[in-house]
Parts: C-alpha cells; sequence; structure tokens
C-alpha cells in the first residue's frame, strides 16, 4: 500500500498533438531538476498519462501523490512555474481533482 496521504489528478487539454507533444518535450528537458526537489518536499509519486479514450482530443492525466498536505502545499510553487511554462508555449486548459485517500488497494 502506498504512504501517499494526498492524491492530486489533473487533466491537460491541449489545443493540437503537436502542442502536447511540446509540453512533453520541454518537461522532459527540466524534469531531473524539478522531480529532485519536489521529492524533497514530500511527492511521493507523479505519472503522467496520455488520454486515449477520447477521439480528437489531445489529453494529458496527471498524477501526483503526496507524504500529507503540507507536502502537497510545499511543491505548490514549483508546480505553478512549471504550469507557467507551459501556458508560454501554447495554450492549454487545466483541470484539477484532489482527494485525501480513503482506501489504496492493488
Amino acid at each position: 500500500m502506498s504512504d501517499a496521504k494526498l492524491i492530486n489528478y489533473s487533466t491537460a487539454d491541449f489545443a493540437t498533438k503537436s502542442d502536447m507533444e511540446l509540453a512533453l518535450y520541454k518537461w522532459k528537458e527540466v524534469r531531473d531538476k524539478i522531480m529532485q526537489e519536489l521529492k524533497a518536499k514530500g511527492l511521493m509519486r507523479f505519472t503522467i498519462l496520455r488520454i486515449w479514450n477520447k477521439e480528437g482530443i489531445f489529453r494529458l492525466g496527471y498524477l501526483f501523490e503526496y507524504r500529507d498536505e503540507s507536502a502537497y502545499k510545499d511543491c505548490q510553487e514549483i508546480w505553478q512555474q512549471q504550469e507557467s511554462n507551459v501556458q508560454e508555449n501554447a495554450p492549454v486548459k487545466i483541470f484539477a481533482n484532489r482527494g485525501i485517500v480513503l482506501e489504496d488497494n492493488y
């Protein structure tokens, strides 16, 4: 069972496939540095998903698992800067959902 106490699941809708691919490319350029900082602040897991069951939609899903609410808050400045960098290159609509883990089966 994961020790994460707070989970955020966000989706990002891009206007084109190229915009989506550019965002992924830009992320890979900074990923190692940013992930090191986030892990130090309490991010336990970060996953990117390509949503494939929505035809004609260019959507990524992001799963964030945090140690606790404090870790979530501590990471927000980094994520806000990253989101700002993505928005500079291509317009994107981001929808966030946050939850507290009630049950975790796997």
